[in-house]
């Protein structure tokens, strides 16, 4: 899986570019300081960097059925079945998707795809022991490119995912509320623009340490918020680097503080504690056991002035609703298994 972390320096030798290809140990102090520069850590250990300002911006206003595919797994068909938007109503038919069943979405973020490990380990999870239906979206085709142009494609992705269950609601009768979306980093605002396009009406919405680079505050028109359905549950493991640091949901959950991430290491790219929060959420799924405590910040909670506050579980499915809305902190383990109970 690739990420990226904020860059700040100029690379003068390689100003003409708007993608460079670095070694890690060439990653100085000075890369560090100048949001021009958008960085992720390739499959084959390299850094790329991305120019912000020169890079091709690429935004898509609407995607074809070729640039989005969905993959259908049950109980039943763990191996998957991939269809197009344009077949949502011969859903049952080809990949045998239960009418009867709840659903999950899964989507991907910047340079993944359908087999990348976020999609593989809450898939797998889910399967595990729920009866349920499970679609996982593939928008690489349009997530491979520069990151500029996938942050602003992310509404296109995000409103061609609201029509195809839209569809599946109009023609099949079935409910929008049966509905989950899981998304990470930019697959958690495509989920957010999935939502807004059913004006709300899915059931809930896991966002797994959205992104931040390039979205707003200001700005809930292309970003996860918590009108995008009936319940917006977000996860944050990396806020301020890759992630975005405010908050998004009804509830939003911050492990050890929500930025860095126990194990880590060093973790300057942000890699690790990034890719923590679907880690995270798909340890969760089977288990109910990373209690949180409602608190206004992680250091009133660390020195235990939270310790009476209403309690919150992080992740899980289906997701609890009986939190109270504002913000959790809990602490994880360095390793599998995360949860502390």
């Amino acid at each position: 899986m690739k990420y990226f972390v904020i860059l700040f320096a100029v690379f003068a030798a390689t100003s003409a570019k708007s993608v460079t290809v670095l070694k890690s140990v060439e990653i100085t102090d000075e890369l560090i300081k100048n949001p021009r520069y958008l960085l992720f850590e390739r499959d084959d250990g390299l850094i790329q960097v991305e120019d912000l300002e020169t890079a091709e911006n690429n935004t898509l206003l609407s995607v074809s059925n070729s640039q989005v595919v969905f993959y259908v797994y049950t109980p039943n068909n763990l191996s998957g079945t991939k269809i197009r938007a344009n077949q949502a109503t011969n859903i049952v038919s080809l990949t045998g998707f239960s009418l009867q069943k709840e659903t999950v979405v899964i989507i991907h973020g910047w340079n993944n795809h359908y087999l990348s490990p976020v999609n593989v380990q809450i898939r797998k999870a889910l399967l595990q022991k729920k009866n349920l239906n499970v679609i996982v979206v593939d928008w690489s085709s349009i997530a491979g490119g520069t990151y500029i142009s996938s942050q602003g494609s992310v509404r296109a992705v995000g409103n061609h995912v609201g029509d195809f269950l839209i569809t599946l609601n109009n023609a099949l009768g079935y409910r929008l509320n049966r509905i989950t979306l899981v998304g990470h980093s930019l697959g958690a605002h495509v989920s957010g623009n999935a939502g807004a396009r059913t004006i709300g009406l899915v059931n809930t919405i896991v966002g797994l340490d959205p992104a931040g680079p390039l979205f707003t505050e200001s700005n809930i028109n292309n970003r996860l918020d918590p009108t995008d359905a009936n319940y917006v549950h977000v996860i944050h493991t990396n806020d301020g680097l890759l992630g975005f640091g405010i908050n998004m949901g009804h509830s939003d959950y911050y492990p050890n503080g929500g930025s860095t991430q126990p194990g880590c290491g060093i973790d300057l790219a942000g890699t690790c504690a990034h890719s923590r929060a679907y880690i995270y959420y798909a340890e969760s799924i089977n288990n109910n056991h990373f209690l949180s405590r409602r608190c206004d910040s992680y250091t009133n909670f660390r020195n235990s002035l939270c310790n009476l506050t209403p309690t919150g579980r992080l992740g899980y499915f289906p997701v609890a609703r009986s939190a109270q809305s504002g913000q959790y902190y809990l602490q994880t383990n360095s390793a599998s298994p995360f949860a502390r109970g």
